[in-house]
């Protein structure tokens, strides 16, 4: 029987495709080969740069510690994952945002009463560990390392203006209880403007040390609300409340209104009374050098016009050379 022209186109392509691809096989085997060790390199590639990547954290614009930009919380600082530092939230709208970050629980480290109420309306436990600006205490660094350990996180320290005390405490707190370390302590200070003065608080943080084979369950802290504060604390609180209402008024001259000028002569006569009765206490009749502060700071403010800021900033002078002895400097006193 003789072939058409059909079978014949069939078996001559039959022909050429067994002898063209006669290696296939070999050839398949190959590419797999090829491929799968090009897998290899590509993953070990990405895993040299996750690596790297993790290792330049640091170096990131959103690594920790970082300033946090907020409309009612002043000078927040991140320091952790899960603790933040900053000034005292003032009214519901500052509650309403730490509230909108997750926070569970604020600690103060400031002399003012907290505002308890308020916390709790927005479902947030308030504690209350106050310290003053010449440094904190061993064991009152280890009271809030515990309570950052074990407390509802995550937890907001605040001070008054959260630039001093609060990224020291939340620092120390933190390098105590392992979780940054002593450099990103530092970070936390420059972040947040702790003025370099305060080397009380500078000292508290180079002491703080974590150890590994420290036993929490020793350390005996029972967390309140509102702590007791000493009458020279108080004062200063106080002070300081009124020194800034009269400060934002000048600040914001002239001062027209009649009633704002009544509110202000009254802070004014608010804050004499204040130095008059720390005078009286018995740290000013034993000490001369603290006495003769505070009788300055009285003839200042007698002196003080509302309209003038000469004796503001005489008056400033005064306290800052006060707080250099007293306050800022651990374990001085004057003689």
């Amino acid at each position: 029987m003789v072939a058409n022209s059909r079978d014949i186109t069939f078996i001559a392509f039959a022909d050429w495709t067994v002898r063209r691809f006669r290696y296939w096989p070999l050839l398949f085997l190959a590419t797999l080969l090829w491929v799968a060790l090009a897998g290899l390199i590509c993953s070990s590639a990405i895993g040299q740069d996750d690596l790297q990547s993790r290792q330049s954290d640091s170096s990131r614009p959103n690594s920790l510690p970082r300033k946090i930009s907020s409309e009612h919380v002043p000078n927040l600082v991140q320091v952790h994952r899960d603790v933040y530092s900053g000034g005292q939230p003032e009214g519901e709208v500052a509650f309403q945002e730490l509230h909108s970050m997750g926070v569970q629980t604020i600690i103060s480290v400031d002399g003012v009463t907290p505002d308890v109420a308020n916390a709790e309306l927005h479902h947030m436990r308030y504690v209350h560990l106050p310290h003053g600006y010449d440094g904190i205490s061993d064991s009152r660094v280890m009271e809030l390392a515990k309570a950052v350990r074990d407390l509802p996180k995550p937890i907001y320290i605040h001070c008054h203006l959260g630039r001093h005390r609060s990224p020291t405490a939340a620092s120390a707190a933190c390098v105590t209880a392992g979780l940054i370390s002593e450099t990103d302590a530092r970070a936390v200070l420059e972040i947040a403007g702790t003025g370099k003065n305060y080397i009380g608080l500078f000292a508290t943080i180079d002491r703080a040390k974590y150890d590994p084979a420290r036993d929490w369950t020793k350390i005996q802290t029972d967390f309140q609300p509102i702590a007791s504060i000493p009458p020279i604390a108080r004062s200063m609180v106080s002070i300081e409340h009124y020194w800034s209402r009269i400060q934002t008024a000048m600040n914001s001259e002239p001062i027209k209104d009649s009633l704002r000028q009544e509110d202000t002569e009254h802070d004014r006569l608010m804050l004499r009374e204040l130095y008059v009765e720390l005078n009286r206490d018995e740290r000013a009749i034993k000490d001369i050098a603290f006495s003769k502060y505070l009788t300055d700071g009285i003839a200042i403010i007698d002196s003080m016009n509302l309209q003038d800021k000469e004796a503001m900033t005489l008056l400033e002078h005064n306290c800052k050379a006060c707080h250099q002895l007293y306050r800022d400097v651990p374990n001085v006193k004057a003689r």
